[in-house]
């Protein structure tokens, strides 16, 4: 076993900088743990390159808070939100009782390690690279998707090391035989509530008792820094509390330190000690037949139809080419309980209930996921920001109205879609031409209509605008769709045959998408 040249210094991330916070002047700078809680009010949001990372923070500090303060009732939360920062006596008292378990590098109790592990590479356990805490990395046969590099040249500095570890909990998917994801499955869409500062955001992801997941274990809640600092290999638990949730230990992990002296390979920063190495194996894990887990931070789909009755809720998770917001009314909105298909986040239900309370008049909320094929392979990573009228929060009705608009967007898709397979498509040789063409023109379709949907969403807030609103909306989506069908027209050629393709075909489309908003007026006025 390698020996360390000097003694190994400590990283506790509860006082050590290493989260980088972004200032409500715009400056950034760095903090631990402590520091960032106690002083989140003079911040406005976490400041990362991977959102992974992101939502790895933000709940580990929720689950600190949660619990440090324990809200059991409405006005433990607003006595919290009129104060406007976290009370420092039970920060302290958190600090001086747990501050101990969050040393990175510890020899008996390392930071969402297993301490059975040794500190540096043995015969008895297989070593991996560091590069797998980062899934925008290559390793092993992973797709090399975001950057080309070699894995055995990645050196994480402390603080990457660290951020990889905490987003582990939330977005661990398969990885091969023997390797399960994480407690939510395959990593759902994550809803990060936002503020005008870090403190209104971790505030409104504190939650109180009746908004914790209803299967959650009010026995025996093993937060990390309550636990045995041991993750048993591919061991599986049948009862998990909320705060276990937050930190479930997906995989048991151990690094290896060695000093560097060098720039770390994620964020490029110079570095005394990094981590080349480290033991990365399955974790801790749930059992098939386990009751299933509603996390308060992902909206999920309900099953419908005969078999409803044996078959599970679906996460809502990114899927390839569609923006988030044609999600909105899931992920934010009441849906009527006749129709009701989803079901929004419980932290999403929560702020709705306490409404009156928190003054704002627009929720923001930053909407966290990773694609991938359901398996082992990953895609991409989506992070969209998205605001919430708080008039919307309690109105199915609303959110019908966005549902119909979504709806009304995805159908002019379909009939821009199929005139242009009508008129450009084909056995021709230039058929896979069109067919690219095509899917550009979707994607150009849906990239035209975000702000024109903001301003849907904030208008029909307002009794007053909503009917108004309701009949520009088709006739928005009809503009967008006959200016992207034709930029689409104009990529075919300007022959004189594709000339007269392109005007056949603007007036095709042109035809079925004011029959389809003629329709739309007809059920508007019934």
């Amino acid at each position: 076993m390698t020996q360390l040249s000097e003694p190994l210094p400590a990283f506790n991330l509860w006082s050590e900088p290493w989260i980088t916070l972004e200032r409500l002047d715009g400056e950034t700078e760095r903090q631990g743990i402590e520091q960032t809680l106690l002083r989140a009010q003079e911040f406005a949001f976490i400041y990362e390159p991977s959102p992974l990372v992101v939502v790895g923070i933000h709940r580990l500090l929720t689950a600190i808070l949660q619990d440090a303060l324990d809200p059991r009732c409405p006005p433990d939360l607003m006595g919290l939100w009129r104060a406007g920062q976290f009370p420092l006596k039970d920060m302290q008292a958190f600090g001086e009782q747990y501050a101990g378990r969050f040393d990175l590098f510890s020899p008996d109790a390392p930071f969402m390690q297993s301490a059975d592990l040794p500190l540096q590479p043995d015969k008895l356990n297989k070593v991996k690279t560091v590069a797998y805490l980062a899934p925008e990395m290559p390793t092993g046969t992973g797709i090399i998707h975001y950057r080309h590099s070699t894995q055995d040249a990645q050196m994480f500095c402390p603080t990457c090391a660290a951020g990889g570890l905490v987003a582990t909990p939330a977005f661990a998917s398969s990885g091969g035989a023997g390797i399960k994801p994480s407690i939510n499955g395959v990593p759902p869409m994550y809803v990060l509530p936002g503020g005008k500062s870090l403190f209104e955001s971790l505030a409104s992801s504190v939650l109180l008792p009746e908004y914790l997941p209803a299967v959650a274990s009010k026995k025996d809640d093993a937060a990390w820094w309550k636990r045995q600092p041991i993750v048993e290999r591919r061991h599986e638990i049948h009862q998990v509390g909320y705060l276990h949730s937050l930190t479930f230990p997906a995989r048991r992990v151990r690094l290896h330190p060695q000093q560097t002296n060098a720039s770390c390979t994620r964020c490029g920063q110079f570095s005394q000690w990094g981590v080349r190495t480290m033991v990365f194996q399955m974790g801790e894990s749930r059992p098939r037949d386990a009751p299933f887990w509603f996390d308060p931070f992902a909206a999920y789909r309900l099953p419908s139809g005969k078999s409803a009755q044996s078959k599970k809720p679906t996460p809502i998770r990114p899927v390839a080419g569609r923006a988030t917001w044609r999600e909105f009314a899931n992920l934010f909105l009441l849906q009527p309980d006749a129709s009701r298909k989803t079901l929004r986040p419980r932290i999403v239900d929560q702020m709705a209930e306490l409404e009156d309370e928190i003054e704002l008049d627009v929720y923001p909320f930053r909407c966290i996921g990773m694609r991938t094929d359901m398996k082992a392979k990953i895609f991409e990573w989506v992070d969209a920001d998205q605001s919430v009228p708080q008039e919307l929060l309690n109105d199915a009705h609303g959110g019908m109205m966005v549902n119909q608009a979504i709806q009304f967007a995805t159908d002019c898709a379909g009939i821009i879609s199929w005139a242009f397979r009508q008129t450009f498509g084909g056995q021709s040789q230039k058929g896979e031409r069109y067919k690219r063409l095509k899917l550009h023109m979707q994607d150009d379709y849906w990239a035209s209509l975000p702000s024109d949907f903001r301003e849907f969403v904030l208008a029909i807030a307002d009794p007053n605008q909503r009917e108004d609103e309701e009949r520009r909306w088709p006739d928005k989506v009809i503009k967008q769709a006959q200016a992207a069908f034709k930029r689409a027209a104009q990529d075919v050629g300007d022959d004189a045959a594709s000339l007269r393709q392109r005007t056949q075909g603007q007036i095709l489309c042109d035809k079925l998408l004011y029959a389809k908003r003629k329709k739309e007026q007809a059920d508007e006025d019934e």
